[in-house]
């Protein structure tokens, strides 16, 4: 199994377009929790989708993990980790990604050790 990691940058809004986060009020974080919900909303039905397509050579969806960033003013970064048989998965973010977003594939990964119960060294 691989795991093809992508980067992926929403637009900012509210107080992510100033990066200053350390004190947000209840309204910010009320809209930043908003952005956040309505970008899981217009992406979930597209990776879902992912896991039903019918069999291929390679690229085979297995799992979809979404991370997102933990703080205020970062709500709009995500880690997308797509768990494929062999190969690429074939996304064509561009169809459902909200306009403006980024999207960047940063590589496939494997297995090589895990904690606890690693490999030892």
């Amino acid at each position: 199994m691989t795991t093809v990691v992508y980067r992926v940058d929403a637009p900012p809004s509210g107080i992510e377009t100033t990066g200053n986060g350390s004190n947000p009020t209840d309204e910010q974080m009320a809209e930043e929790t908003k952005t956040r919900q309505a970008f899981v909303d217009a992406v979930s039905p597209h990776l879902a989708a992912l896991l039903e397509r019918p069999a291929q050579r390679s690229g085979n969806v297995s799992a979809i993990e979404l991370i997102g960033g933990n703080s205020w003013s970062e709500l709009n970064h995500y880690v997308l980790l797509v768990t494929v048989d062999t190969g690429d998965p074939g996304i064509a973010f561009d169809s459902f990604v909200p306009p403006g977003t980024l999207v960047e594939a940063i590589g496939s990964y494997g297995p090589v050790a895990q904690w606890p119960d690693g490999d030892g060294s």
